[in-house]
């Protein structure tokens, strides 16, 4: 049976990610036609994620999006091209163009989340 200081520590853990959440808006790459996109934009509320748009004619878009937004159809039309490869995420600074980014918090969190399962098992 799990030790009542566990439980804490998960319930700390668990608390300490809702507050690394609340209070930041989105970040995402936003540029037009650059390849290297390092213009960095804070979303506004209704934007909950990046989009990297690279299109037939070799135009590049890197943008805050909505993800309800996030298809073929809508993208197409929005932007005016037929043939298009695009990808939409929800982390921060997820729309590189190699799309190899990853949240600065996530190794903490992780870290954090496995000393509180090593400790719930002890």
């Amino acid at each position: 049976m799990a030790s009542k200081g566990g439980y804490i520590l998960l319930r700390l853990l668990f608390f300490l990610a809702v507050l690394c959440q609340l209070g930041h808006s989105l970040q995402c790459y936003s540029c037009i036609n650059q390849v290297n996109c390092t213009s960095v934009a804070n979303c506004t509320p209704n934007q909950d994620a990046c989009l990297y748009v690279k299109t037939v004619l070799l135009k590049v878009y890197h943008q805050c999006w909505r993800f309800e937004d996030c298809n073929l159809e809508f993208i197409a039309r929005t932007f005016g091209e037929k043939e298009l490869h695009y990808d939409c995420c929800q982390k921060n600074l997820c729309n590189k163009s190699d799309g190899t980014s990853i949240s600065e918090k996530t190794p903490l969190l992780l870290t954090l989340l496995l000393v509180a399962v090593c400790r719930f098992y002890l």
